[in-house]
């Protein structure tokens, strides 16, 4: 996926890398989103579902905080998830202010068939790497992240 339709970054900027990343993470995050889109699933009930199924029974609160969304944001994520019948937001019982989430089996389902287009949409983004350029790419990014 280094090219979508045979674009190519201008070559004048192309000595930037801050561009380049850029142009490359927009053209995969594009690809990405109509990918999950038509599996029915936008990229933060995606990231969503994953933090769920790492944590399952966390707050609200806790997953606006692990996936980096806006409240707002996450109660219609949460809302959308609920909806589709991929997540459940259940009373705690120790606080019955709060609300555990938890996805559901078609949840589960999703998020496997999410994953499964994740990996096939990497490993064309990432096709014309060596698998030791990779791994060093994703190990250099990781470090730029500050989570590696």
């Amino acid at each position: 996926m280094t090219m979508v339709d045979g674009e190519r970054p201008p070559q004048q900027l192309a000595q930037y890398s801050g561009f380049l990343l850029n142009w490359v993470a927009a053209r995969s995050r594009l690809r990405f989103a109509t990918a999950l889109a038509e599996i029915d699933l936008h990229p933060r009930e995606f990231a969503a579902l994953n933090i769920v199924a790492a944590k399952p029974g966390l707050t609200q609160h806790e997953l606006a905080a692990a996936a980096e969304i806006d409240a707002s944001t996450l109660v219609a994520t949460l809302d959308a998830l609920e909806q589709h019948g991929l997540a459940e937001r259940r009373v705690m019982p120790q606080d019955r202010r709060k609300r555990a989430i938890h996805l559901t089996p078609a949840g589960e389902a999703a998020l496997r068939r999410g994953r499964a287009l994740a990996k096939r949409l990497g490993d064309e983004l990432f096709g014309t790497l060596s698998a030791d350029e990779r791994r060093q790419f994703e190990l250099l990014l990781r470090k730029l992240a500050g989570v590696g």
